[in-house]
């Protein structure tokens, strides 16, 4: 008897930042979404085993308030799932990026079906690409949002990584690290401690030993991470599989509240 094989991709991550979601105080921005979905042909191995890859795809759309800031948003938004996509179907950087999403999703399919056939005897030869992308925080100051891409291209487990994006409200400026804290040094000692605090509470819990130098810290020195987030509560910080530690530790995620914040991030950015 044949049967069918869906390969789902890891969306670990996609619940950890739909946690604490932050309604909009700008009443003048709705947030509405974009969803798109599709399948591949059945592919059918020689054990008669069908093999569907797949794509679920589902971003955010802003409507309201200024329009020149809002499609500028919006345009940021609708391009990553094509570059995620892309990037599949051309690991190597060798084509240009598809210039819709319906494209993008030819060339991903046409990707794992070329290699159906490079490598019909390889296992669960499958493509998968999940992503969803949503606000964490919206103000008249700021406007934050995520987006959460879980991949699988064959091999032990699939991949996922979750990025940050923190736009400021009144020019739709994709803002830096740089120009949302003004003192890093601070900002730093204070996540360090942090993170040396629950992450030995969590290796205690597991009873095990922390060790910083288990981490893939440079010189075992405390790094910020690529993603930080402004919320309604504060900064929250995050480290995606790889970034600091292994994969099977996942994502790291450190809050940390504009009490603690005071004097290191930027006013026009740091909550009420």
């Amino acid at each position: 008897m044949k049967r069918i094989i869906y390969l789902m991709v890891l969306a670990g991550a996609i619940s950890a930042c739909q946690t604490n979601k932050e309604t909009t105080t700008n009443d003048s921005i709705a947030v509405d979404s974009v969803s798109f979905k599709q399948e591949s042909t059945p592919y059918i191995t020689t054990e008669g085993d069908t093999l569907i890859s797949s794509i679920d795809i589902t971003y955010p759309k802003l409507t309201g308030g200024n329009d020149s800031v809002i499609l500028k948003i919006n345009a940021f938004m609708e391009a990553l799932p094509i570059e995620g996509l892309s990037g599949i179907s051309d690991p190597e950087g060798n084509r240009k990026i598809a210039n819709n999403l319906v494209d993008a999703a030819k060339s991903f399919f046409k990707s794992v079906s070329d290699a159906q056939k490079e490598m019909p005897d390889v296992p669960n030869m499958v493509y998968t690409y999940e992503a969803l992308g949503d606000t964490l925080w919206i103000s008249s100051n700021v406007i934050s949002l995520y987006y959460n891409e879980s991949t699988y291209t064959g091999g032990a487990h699939g991949n996922y990584n979750t990025s940050f994006y923190n736009f400021d409200a009144v020019s739709g400026k994709l803002l830096t690290t740089q120009e949302i804290v003004k003192d890093t040094v601070a900002l730093n000692k204070l996540a360090e401690a942090k993170f040396k605090t629950e992450e030995a509470e969590m290796a205690k819990e597991s009873g095990i030993e922390f060790r910083m130098e288990d981490y893939f810290f440079p010189e075992n020195k405390f790094i910020l991470p690529h993603n930080i987030a402004i919320t309604k509560e504060g900064l929250r910080l995050l480290y995606n599989p790889y970034e600091v530690a292994s994969y099977a530790r996942g994502m790291i995620i450190l809050d940390i509240s504009w009490q603690e914040l005071k004097g290191i991030v930027v006013e026009k950015y740091a909550g009420k």
